[in-house]
């Protein structure tokens, strides 16, 4: 089982709350799910959806065409009429059919006269009552749902409330078409407003009418709905539906975090947000152990800089933030690899440069990660491809950080932040706070000839800290040889770190280890191209996929291993240069010519990983992607 939705509406007009409900009701039945948001960076009007996949098995990506199309508005129905498979269903409000899909105001220019040109490309007329016709030509089921009517005769709501209705109507028609039984829907419902009582109430009333509704139409055009029923699926104990931000959050939370500061930047702020949530911290008996505290800085500069002070005195701190507010850290990130101080820095990619697509995903900062900041220190970059790993990275990210001392990028994307999916409850992992100095006489913060030196914190021992080039007290230096030996000092920890991490936190490899076919690839891409084995291994390929998740230090030598064994490697990633091959060229003195591209702002897909392979197989060395709307 495999099913694909896109629900979508004006922005503002309850698009998110119909795409939550929809992600719940499907979990809530045992199919594992995986939902990207798309939404604009402005307040109310612009069209925004969730496109929903829902199976019997584990997903990290989407994929095109859709099964099913739910319509808020007629541009939902400009916008994506084009990507359901022959055999969907279609729904939308009755109320609609008349509207002429050329005269959309909240439309853009360029995405108007490329709807003009399909419209006229396929005989299509203006309205949105046309287009259903043709749609249905074409072996799409349209059901034009009277929901207005169905919302204020049967669920007995005035006309103020049925706007605000509209979205639970629609989503419940939607997954009343793919055979999500109407118990399940109400569940959902009244889990998704359960400390609203009297919504919850109210919108189960427009659920149940729907769907007397729906069935008496179904049953009038001989529709022939589908029931969901898991005969061949198991499922293996309790589940977690978390976004990406709500997954580094906990991962924080469990991995002892006490510090967070933060200034609200998309997509990163929800991370924040999450975190405020829980004031109090406690352990199996319900005792109350810790409270993190968090704080909204006046801006990054601030955010980095408290962070860093709260690491100094001792406490596990972490900041979060996106492209520009990196931009602004970049600074204090330098005065901490120079201090070698254990800060963490949760980096949420999105789409630049400048303000760029604040909004939309991207993986185009990894070069600026790794680089960021004048001169040369120690850092960690650790990138995760998945939510499950975006959990369990948060807490690896502070181990990291104060085993080796020093600022550690947990880098994920946009994709990861805002799309929900389904995941099994985290590793308790063990906290590491590395070595504390517990001494008598002179404390030696950056002691010599070890790469990483006790630490004690701020109160405990007489230190200095300073930006300046200093000798192993801390006192301010030029001279040219403790230069090289602090300079030497902080270096050495990349090969400490690359001797000492295990090779699942360097590189994955996903697939059988006797491939012919590798595709190399990172953050939420390994999702989709993960995805795509089964799919292009039943076209009697042999192809696996290598995610690699530690990019600084890099690790050469795994990866260089598994670069060996393949024929034909192919990178896919979402950006304009291919950063990863990048990357790879600079550490393994390895060209990578075959890129798989994408830099609309939407993420790459199951169908164009596999789409792309065929091509690169035909011939084709660079292949620039640009599905999705």
């Amino acid at each position: 089982m495999d099913l694909n939705f896109i629900v979508g509406g004006p922005q503002g007009g309850g698009v998110e709350t119909a795409g939550l409900l929809a992600v719940r009701a499907l979990s809530m039945q045992g199919l594992e799910v995986f939902a990207d948001r798309e939404y604009h960076s402005n307040i109310k009007g612009k069209h925004s959806y969730s496109h929903i996949r829902a199976s019997d098995r584990p997903v990290g990506s989407i994929k095109y065409p859709v099964d099913f199309l739910g319509a808020l508005d007629a541009e939902t129905m400009a916008t994506h009429f084009h990507e359901v498979r022959k055999g969907g269903i279609v729904v939308h409000d009755a109320a609609i059919k008349k509207r002429v899909l050329t005269k959309i105001p909240s439309m853009d220019v360029r995405r108007a006269e490329r709807l003009r040109e399909s419209l006229k490309a396929n005989g299509i007329g203006n309205s949105v009552g046309e287009l259903d016709d043709w749609l249905e030509r074409q072996g799409i089921t349209v059901m034009a749902v009277p929901f207005g009517e169905i919302i204020s005769e049967r669920a007995g709501l005035s006309p103020p409330m049925i706007e605000r209705a509209m979205n639970t109507a629609l989503t419940s028609a939607l997954l009343l078409s793919a055979g999500v039984p109407i118990n399940t829907l109400v569940a959902a419902i009244n889990v998704l407003f359960r400390d609203k009582r009297e919504a919850a109430q109210l919108n189960a009333a427009v659920a149940k009418s729907v769907g007397e509704e729906f069935e008496r139409i179904a049953v009038a055009r001989e529709i022939r709905l589908p029931r969901i029923i898991n005969t061949n699926y198991k499922k293996e104990g309790r589940k977690m539906l978390v976004a990406g931000n709500d997954a580094v959050a906990i991962g924080k939370l469990l991995g002892g975090l006490r510090l967070q500061t933060y200034y609200p930047i998309t997509p990163a702020a929800d991370e924040s947000f999450t975190i405020e949530q829980h004031s109090e911290l406690r352990n199996g008996l319900g005792e109350t152990i810790g409270s993190p505290l968090v704080i909204q800085a006046e801006d990054e500069i601030a955010a980095i800089c408290m962070a860093i002070g709260g690491a100094l005195a001792g406490v596990r701190a972490a900041t979060c933030t996106s492209g520009p507010g990196f931009s602004l850290m970049v600074e204090g990130i330098g005065w901490a690899g120079n201090n070698e101080v254990p800060v963490v820095v949760t980096y949420y990619q999105r789409g630049g440069p400048s303000t760029g697509l604040p909004t939309r995903h991207s993986q185009s900062d990894l070069l600026f990660s790794i680089s960021s900041g004048h001169g040369e220190f120690a850092r960690i970059v650790l990138a995760s491809g998945s939510h499950f790993e975006a959990l369990n990275d948060a807490i690896k990210c502070m181990n990291f950080a104060e085993r080796y001392q020093l600022p550690v990028i947990h880098l994920l994307d946009k994709g990861i932040a805002n799309c929900m999916t389904t995941i099994a409850p985290p590793f308790l992992n063990e906290i590491d706070r590395g070595d504390r100095f517990r001494g008598d006489g002179i404390y030696k913060r950056f002691l010599r000839g070890e790469a990483v030196s006790p630490r004690a914190y701020l109160g405990e021992e007489v230190m200095w800290y300073t930006g300046d080039e200093h000798d192993e007290i801390g006192h301010i230096s030029e001279d040219p040889f403790v230069r090289r030996e602090m300079y030497e000092k902080r270096m050495e920890k990349r090969e400490k770190i690359l001797s000492e991490t295990k090779e699942e936190d360097k590189a994955v490899l996903i697939g059988e280890p006797d491939y012919k076919d590798l595709i190399i690839t990172w953050g939420i891409t390994t999702g989709a191209a993960a995805d795509a084995l089964t799919e292009l291994n039943s076209f009697g390929h042999r192809v696996s996929v290598l995610q690699v998740r530690m990019m600084e230090p890099f690790p050469n030598e795994l990866v260089e291993s598994y670069l060996s064994e393949a024929e034909e490697v192919i990178c896919a990633e979402a950006n304009y240069l291919g950063q990863l091959a990048e990357l790879i060229e600079w550490n393994c003195g390895i060209r990578l010519e075959k890129r798989v591209l994408k830099y609309t702002g939407r993420m790459i897909t199951q169908d164009e990983i596999v789409s792309s392979f065929n091509r690169v197989k035909n011939g084709e060395r660079r292949i620039t992607l640009g599905g999705g709307e």
